[in-house]
This record gives structure tokens, sequence and C-alpha cells, in this order.
């Protein structure tokens, strides 16, 4: 079992730094995100969703750095972010930002092209947005304390940030047709900071656990699941992992249908990571610095296009 860190405890950083170290993913039970803001974006991208394929192809974004839009069953492979080959991903998503980016657009922050025959889709990713937003500056506040980088949470507020609403669905006949090695969602590690997930409390998501098998993880209902990113794994050396996980298909026991919320976090663009001198006692440094918007840069267009990702792999000696 993951460990389960209370938000409103007063132990809350400590448990937070210690939970991450463990396994690299915690579950944070009172976060403080408006139940009703997360219920509208759920009903919106459920909508969404049912759209017609045609309808929901109009959301396309030409630009595949930019993260945003539709993207339809089957257009990317993620395990391709660690150099794996694999069959296409079996999910849709709409992959959404800020409408109003502090440090202008760039080919990593595009505006996000709006359905229109889902007009309660913009508003409500808006204000989960801000819910994400407000809950990251206090995460960004106990991480940098904890970590001794007390400008992280100033240091985050530019970064290419995304809104990912994802839903997982067999056919309309009820079957799910997989071919040999393909999932859900393939393996893979995340690229941020840490990313937050709000997910229906049934099967699906896998994590690999100390002892390299992979364990299912169901959240309760209402709480959000939280995973160290690359760029945090960076920080830390690997003592906070950044651990694979993938979405695996009802043949491997998830559930018919499933939805996720999740928002990807990163510093401003402009941030070089390495790792911190606290973590690095044996003298080993296992990475170089990096810049954010290079490494993202690096991995974020391997699913998309089936090219081998250019940024430094996070999951050396690690059980996989």
């Amino acid at each position: 079992m993951i460990p389960l860190v209370d938000l409103a405890s007063n132990t809350a950083a400590a448990d937070l730094a210690s939970g991450l170290a463990t396994l690299g993913f915690v579950e944070l039970e009172n976060h403080g995100l408006e139940a009703d803001t997360m219920a509208e974006l759920r009903t919106a991208a459920d909508d969404f969703f049912a759209l017609p394929a045609a309808e929901k192809h109009r959301s396309v974004h030409p630009e595949p750095l930019a993260n945003r839009g539709f993207r339809a069953r089957g257009s990317e492979a993620l395990a391709y972010s660690l150099g794996e080959e694999t069959p296409p991903d079996l999910f849709e998503s709409f992959n959404a930002g800020t409408d109003t980016p502090a440090g202008g657009w760039t080919d990593l922050v595009q505006p996000t092209p709006w359905p229109d025959a889902v007009p309660s889709y913009r508003p409500a990713a808006q204000a989960a947005l801000a819910e994400f937003r407000r809950l990251g500056r206090r995460l960004d506040t106990m991480l940098g304390e904890v970590l001794g980088l007390p400008e992280l949470a100033a240091r985050s507020v530019n970064g290419p940030d995304m809104l990912a609403c994802i839903d997982y669905r067999p056919s309309p006949d009820g079957t799910e047709a997989v071919i040999d090695g393909q999932l859900r969602m393939g393996a893979h590690s995340d690229y941020t900071t840490y990313t937050l997930l709000l997910a229906d409390p049934v099967p699906g998501l896998q994590i690999v656990g100390s002892d390299g098998s992979w364990v299912d993880v169901i959240p309760a209902a209402g709480n959000l699941l939280m995973n160290v990113g690359d760029l945090l794994a960076i920080w830390t050396n690997d003592a906070w992992p950044s651990t694979l996980h993938r979405v695996v298909p009802m043949a491997l026991g998830a559930a018919e249908r499933r939805r996720s919320v999740a928002w990807f976090h990163y510093p401003d663009p402009d941030v070089v990571v390495a790792p911190l001198p606290a973590f690095v006692d044996d003298g080993e440094s296992r990475y170089g610095a990096t810049r954010v918007d290079a490494h993202v840069r690096g991995k974020l267009g391997a699913p998309k296009t089936g090219e081998a990702p250019t940024s430094a792999s996070t999951i050396a000696d690690r059980p996989v």
C-alpha cells in the first residue's frame, strides 16, 4: 500500500517527504480541492468524450510539443519516453492549459483548442486549473522547505503545466481488442516536478513496487494520488524515485470504464535542475544540470513521434 498523507496534519510536510522517498507515490487526503469544481470538470469531460470522433478531432492541436487538445486512442505510446518501442496506447485525453500564460506563448505553452461542441469545458477546466495551482503552491512551499529550495514555489508559476482529462473505455460491444504488448497507458515516468491525479477508485493503475513487481493502486474516492516526476528525482539524486507506472487493459484486471484527471506540474522553463548537495553526500551525482524546457522537449515528443527521447532517464538501478 502506498503511504497516506493527511495534508491537514501538523506533520504533513515531513510525512510527504517520507512518503515520496518510499515509493515515489503517496495518496493525499484533506487536500482541499473544491469537490464541486472537480465534478463539473468531469461532467464536461464525459460530454466531450461522448462526442462523435470527427467532432473530437476538431480539437487536435497541430504542435505535438504543445501537449494541448484532443489525443485520440492510439495516437501515442508513452513507453517511447523511455526508449521502449511498444504498440500505441488505448486511451483518449483532452489536455488543457492556462489561457493567460505569464511567460507568454512558446512551443511548450500553446493556446488550448477548446471544443465548441461542449461550451462548458473551457470554464470548468479553467476553474479546475485554478484549484490545482492553489494546491500546487502549497505543496511547492512544503517541498521547498524540506529540500532546501526556498525559491521553489516562486519559480514554479510559468512552467508548461497541463491538465489532462483521460478516458479509458472498451468498444461499444464491451470488448477491448488488445494486441501483444499493448496497454491502456504504457509504462513511463512523468517528466514533471510532480503529478497530481484524481482517479476513479477502480482497478487499472499499477506502479512498480520495491521488489520489481507491478502493484495495483486504487485511491479512496475523492483522494488524490501524487507522484514524483523526473525533475524532483534529479533534484534528490534518485532518493525520491520517479516511479514507473502504467494502466493495464481489461484483460489484465482493469475496470471496464476508468476516468482520471491529471495535473502535470513543472518549474519555470529556465530553471536549472541538478542534484542538491544534501543528496550527494557520497560524492556521486547521477545527473548533470539540465534546464526544465530542454528536459521537457526531450521527453514530450517521443511518445507522439515514435522517436527516442533525448533527456536523461531517471529509472537507472531501479527494479523494472
